[in-house]
């Protein structure tokens, strides 16, 4: 396959979040680094083994430029992690813990917890990319020889707290996505990305 006939096969939008950089905003409900401002009215901190959870972030997806698939019918996410270790093949609320909620009109302050976090607190503001494509583990067709040979000189995959788009790669490819048939049929939403500036 030739570069450009690929690139309409494989291309996405997404919307990668940057932290920091700019003066905060007055608004407690915008996008946070490191920092969860709210949740539903009753809600606590999610713990984990008896301990507090670190604040990994809150995402305000009314604020975004786009909504990209399959996050149409969420307004905002809060995203903690457990103190001890990275969330590993935990499910959701041991080790870490990702609340999706539909209306902004249904969320509460929450009240912060001191966790002894190492994480730096950050607003974030979105960028759009128009075009997101596979890191090479993920591509599925063959390429012509001169164009897999350079494959990243022709396609950009962006990396940090990225939705929608393809998933960034550390080590090789997801093992579910996107080309396998596993009976979940898992899709790539958001990632979070490690990042020197938040810690």
């Amino acid at each position: 396959m030739k570069r450009e006939a690929a690139k309409e096969v494989f291309r996405r939008r997404a919307v990668v979040l940057e932290i920091g950089g700019f003066r905060p905003p007055d608004d407690q409900l915008t996008c946070w680094f490191g920092r969860v401002n709210f949740g539903a009215d009753g809600e606590a901190w999610p713990t984990t083994d008896g301990r507090p959870m670190h604040a990994l972030c809150q995402i305000n997806l009314t604020e975004i430029p786009f909504r990209p698939p399959r996050l149409e019918d969420v307004d905002f996410i809060t995203v903690f992690v457990g103190p001890n270790e990275l969330p590993n093949y935990n499910s959701n609320g041991t080790n870490w813990c990702l609340r999706a909620y539909s209306s902004l009109g249904s969320l509460k302050p929450l009240a912060s917890v001191e966790t002894g976090t190492h994480i730096k607190p950050f607003p974030m503001r979105s960028r759009i990319v128009e075009e997101d494509y596979p890191n090479w583990e993920d591509v599925n067709v063959k390429l012509d020889e001169d164009v897999a040979d350079n494959y990243y000189d022709h396609f950009d995959n962006g990396s940090g707290l990225k939705l929608g788009g393809w998933p960034n790669l550390v080590q090789s490819e997801i093992f579910w996505a996107p080309w396998n048939n596993h009976p979940a049929s898992p899709q790539n939403v958001f990632q979070i990305d490690t990042t020197e500036k938040g810690n």
